[in-house]
């Protein structure tokens, strides 16, 4: 029994720091790869326990390498969109600007009656009243609403103070991460690359130069430079 308890006690110490490693998530949060590799550490966590015949040293080397290959395509993940999109898959917008993209949703397998229903648990009962529905990389759901139906921020009750209607401004799209200009965002804001290039130059700034540069429907532009 003494030694049940210390080999527990062992792989405990032992999966607790690899998750560590593996960055702080909710479990509603986990990535693909990081979901796969919880479940194998949880598999190899689980014999050595049940069979204390088999050495630790079976489950400390496996548990070793999963951990070293998910950092590493963490860090691939960021370095590269491609790979990122490889490993983590992208975003799927269903609604956008109030219109729903019926081909995404067939192809995501998702039914109306589904989105509906996570619609109404987030507090909207139509579509109508949704600007942006996003199915992001782990699976979750985020909604914006339309102008019309959401409390309005300080900035917009001062345009309507000053008799102006404050205009829908939707989602912030990613025309640049990491140095990298990203074509597929660059469709959806319906910008150009001579629209990116303009703005890059009134920032006296290079592509490779920027960390991230953000543009929303009324093309409003945020830029964060690169840390040298």
């Amino acid at each position: 029994m003494p030694t049940v308890i210390i080999r527990t006690f062992i792989i405990y110490v032992i999966l607790e720091l690899s998750m560590k490693l593996m960055g702080k998530r909710q479990i509603g949060e986990f990535q693909l790869s990081e979901l796969v590799t919880t479940l194998l550490l949880s598999e190899l966590a689980a014999l050595p326990i049940s069979d204390p015949d088999i050495p630790l040293l079976y489950m400390a080397f496996p548990v070793a390498l999963i951990i070293s290959l998910e950092v590493i395509t963490s860090f691939l993940s960021v370095k590269s969109v491609r790979m990122r999109r490889l490993f983590s898959g992208k975003p799927s917008v269903l609604i956008r600007r109030g219109v729903l993209d019926q081909r995404e949703l067939r192809r995501l397998r998702i039914s109306c009656s589904e989105l509906l229903g996570q619609l109404r648990q987030k507090g909207y009962g139509s579509i109508e009243e949704i600007n942006y529905a996003i199915v992001e990389d782990d699976g979750m759901l985020s909604v914006f609403p339309k102008i019309g139906m959401r409390p309005p921020n300080i900035d917009e009750v001062g345009e309507v103070i000053g008799g102006s209607v404050p205009a829908d401004s939707g989602i912030s799209h990613a025309l640049i991460i990491d140095g990298s200009l990203i074509e597929e965002n660059l469709r959806c804001s319906g910008k150009t690359k001579a629209f990116v290039e303009g703005r890059l130059r009134q920032a006296n700034l290079r592509c490779r130069d920027v960390l991230l540069m953000l543009c929303d429907d009324t093309d409003k532009v945020t830029l964060i430079k690169k840390e040298k």
